[in-house]
């Protein structure tokens, strides 16, 4: 039988014996300041009799009350999609309180010894108390081993006025939720099994979905990228016919004598014609034009390639030129930075514009 030391006699006339090593033991439950304890009588290196008596008691507990509060179980299931997407599924059960039907006590399973063995609602459930901090992982993969829900009480946080107090040594064992956890669910593990079967449902849905978008995207892709090369293409060509028509516009000018140079300086020259041009687009293209983004010169609107220059990367924009705009533009050119880049990005025209004559 399991007393605690306020419950029997002081000194040696308790007639108590360690759990232990079965040796005598002195009952100190007569001082004022210091808690209720049994110590031996004689010095003995007994390490295991607080631990056994401690497991002991709550072993016994469990068998007088015949319930106990099981743990909630808490769990995550994933899947990983063919795209790198990862899909979850929680597993979760809370605390539920059980009747046991009967209690086997220190249960050698082989492996490792289960301190109670319980049955409740014809299901077999091995439980361990814990006492110490050391770690038991060990004996606790051996239980997990075995086809049984197990389950673990820690009870080494408990003080030893806690442990003397029968109210609060009670809860501890039977139903405060904090000292119990899962060594192995059986349940837990068919919810998970049936959550990982869901999970692989889905995983086949999404991907099958994500294949069909992917294959919808690649087909866009595949018609961007032969609209573009079909697009570049036919530029090369268009390209290489503008380049043919620039070169015999070229030679026509040669043989009829228009110079390419004259005695004005390059800069005044080139402002003259980018000047020239913008005037002839508000008097006769209706104030539009396309402008040469490496010579600035203006061609018709509509142009696809410059008229004048060679430039192999230029580009051709819209632009408008309002009505007054004789008025201001040879000031304003003559602050602009457009003849000195046309300069630079396209020293050489291969076709001259035509010179422009107010009327």
């Amino acid at each position: 039988m399991l007393l605690r030391a306020f419950e029997v006699e002081n000194g040696l006339a308790c007639n108590c014996v360690c759990p232990g090593c079965r040796k005598p033991l002195n009952a100190a439950n007569g001082g004022q300041k210091v808690i209720p304890h049994f110590r031996h009588a004689q010095s003995e290196d007994c390490i295991s009799g607080y631990k056994d008596g401690v497991r002991r008691a709550a072993v016994a507990l469990i068998a007088e009350q015949r319930r106990l509060m099981l743990p909630g179980y808490s769990r995550q299931v994933t899947a990983m999609t063919t795209s790198g997407h990862t899909l979850l599924r929680d597993v979760t059960f809370q605390p539920t309180a059980i009747t046991v039907e009967a209690v086997e006590r220190f249960v050698d399973l082989g492996e490792v010894v289960a301190h109670a063995a319980l049955t409740a609602f014809g299901r077999q459930l091995l439980v361990r108390i814990k006492v110490s901090a050391r770690a038991e992982y060990e004996r606790c993969q051996r239980l997990a081993r075995i086809f049984s829900s197990s389950v673990e009480i820690d009870l080494s946080g408990l003080s030893l006025e806690q442990i003397n107090d029968p109210v609060m040594f009670e809860w501890a064992v039977l139903s405060d939720p904090n000292t119990r956890s899962w060594i192995r669910s059986l349940r837990g593990e068919m919810l998970e099994q049936r959550a990982a079967k869901d999970l692989a449902v889905e995983v086949i849905a999404h991907n099958a979905q994500w294949e069909q978008e992917r294959s919808r995207l690649q087909a866009i892709e595949n018609e961007r990228r032969e609209k573009q090369e079909a697009e570049a293409s036919a530029r090369a060509i268009a390209l290489a016919a503008h380049r043919k028509a620039q070169l015999a516009a070229a030679e026509t000018q040669r043989v009829a004598g228009i110079p390419t140079k004259d005695d004005r300086e390059e800069r005044q020259r080139r402002e003259e014609l980018i000047v020239g041009q913008t005037l002839r687009a508000s008097q006769e293209w209706g104030g539009k034009a396309v402008e040469c983004s490496a010579c600035y010169i203006l061609s018709p609107p509509g142009t696809q390639f410059c008229l004048y220059c060679a430039n192999e990367t230029s580009t051709m924009s819209l632009i408008f030129v309002p009505s007054d705009v004789m008025t201001t533009i040879h000031f304003r050119m003559r602050s602009s930075a457009k003849p000195d880049r046309s300069l630079r990005m396209a020293p050489t025209l291969l076709v001259q514009p035509e010179p422009f004559t107010m009327d």
